[in-house]
C-alpha cells in the first residue's frame, strides 16, 4: 500500500471529482483521525467536561462533542465516501467503529505539554498517545469482534486497516504554546516537526493504509495571538513560519 503525503483538500477533489474516466475512484473502507480541536468529535467531551451550547445548534440541535455549531471537516470527508461520521475512540456509550475511529481531542499537541489540562487547557492526548491508542485498538477490536455477531458488526474489519485512510489535523496548539511562552519558532518547531514525523511514521507502519495530512487550519488561536501581541495578524504567523531560525533581538518588539 502507498504512503502518500499530499494537503487533504486534494485528495478529496482528486477522489469526490476523478480528473479522467481512467481514474479509479477512492473507496475508503474507514478513516481513522488524529488531531485536536478542529476535528474532535467527541473525545475531550466523553473524557473531561461535555461540550455544552450552543455547540452543535445549527445541525444536530444539541451538542454533539464538537467545538463547532454544527460538522466538522472530518464529518463532511466521512459522508464524502458514503461512511457513518467517526466516533471518539474515548467515548464509551452508543460508539460504532465499524468504519473507523477518531483518536482527535480537543486541546493536543504534537510535543507533550508536560502540563495538566487543568494548569494550561492542552490535552493529554498529545499525537504519540493517540498513536498508542491506536496501537492498542487493532488488536483489542479484533478480539472484541470475535465475541458474537453483534460486536462483530461494531469493529472494523481486519483488512480494512490497510485500506482506510488515515488523516492528521494537528499542530496549532504547539505553535500557541511556543510562541505564548516568547519562543521563536526556531527553538520549538524542529522539535514539533520531528514528533510529528515520528507519529505518522508509527501510524504508518501500524496501519500501512493511505494517508492524508492537511495543513495548519486558520485558528482561533491565531486571533489569540493577535491579542496578546505577539502576532500583527494571523497571517504574520505564516511569515514567521517561512523564517523559523529568526529569534527576536531582547528588547525587540514580537509583532510581525
Amino acid at each position: 500500500m502507498k504512503f502518500i503525503v499530499l494537503r487533504l483538500g486534494l485528495l478529496l477533489v482528486s477522489c469526490i471529482f476523478p480528473a479522467t474516466s481512467t481514474t479509479a475512484p477512492c473507496n475508503f473502507p474507514a478513516i481513522f483521525n488524529f488531531g485536536a480541536s478542529s476535528s474532535d468529535t467527541g473525545g475531550l467531551s466523553a473524557a473531561f467536561l461535555q461540550v455544552k451550547p450552543p455547540y452543535g445548534e445549527t445541525f444536530f440541535g444539541k451538542p454533539a462533542g464538537r467545538y463547532s455549531d454544527g460538522r466538522l471537516i472530518i464529518d463532511f470527508i466521512a459522508e464524502s465516501f458514503g461512511l457513518p461520521l467517526l466516533s471518539p475512540y474515548l467515548d464509551s456509550l452508543g460508539t460504532n467503529f465499524s468504519h473507523g475511529a477518531n483518536f482527535a481531542t480537543a486541546g493536543s499537541t504534537i510535543v507533550d505539554q508536560n502540563s495538566s489540562i487543568v494548569q494550561s487547557g492542552y490535552s493529554p492526548f498529545f499525537l504519540q498517545i493517540q498513536v498508542l491508542q491506536f496501537s492498542q485498538f487493532i488488536p483489542r477490536s479484533q478480539n472484541v469482534a470475535k465475541r458474537g455477531e453483534f460486536f462483530h458488526s461494531l469493529m472494523p474489519k481486519e483488512e480494512y486497516f490497510k485500506q482506510a485512510l488515515y488523516t492528521t489535523d494537528i499542530g496549532m496548539n504547539d505553535l500557541t504554546a511556543g510562541l505564548f511562552a516568547g519562543k521563536s519558532l526556531g527553538e520549538f518547531l524542529p522539535q514539533m516537526l520531528a514528533a510529528f514525523a515520528n507519529g505518522i511514521r508509527a501510524l504508518y507502519e501500524k496501519g500501512r493504509g493511505i494517508s492524508g495530512f492537511t495543513t495548519l487550519p486558520p485558528s482561533a488561536a491565531s486571533h489569540m495571538l493577535c491579542s496578546a501581541g505577539i502576532l500583527a495578524t494571523p497571517a504574520s504567523l505564516i511569515r514567521r513560519a517561512a523564517r523559523p531560525s529568526i529569534t527576536t533581538p531582547p528588547g525587540a518588539t514580537t509583532r510581525d
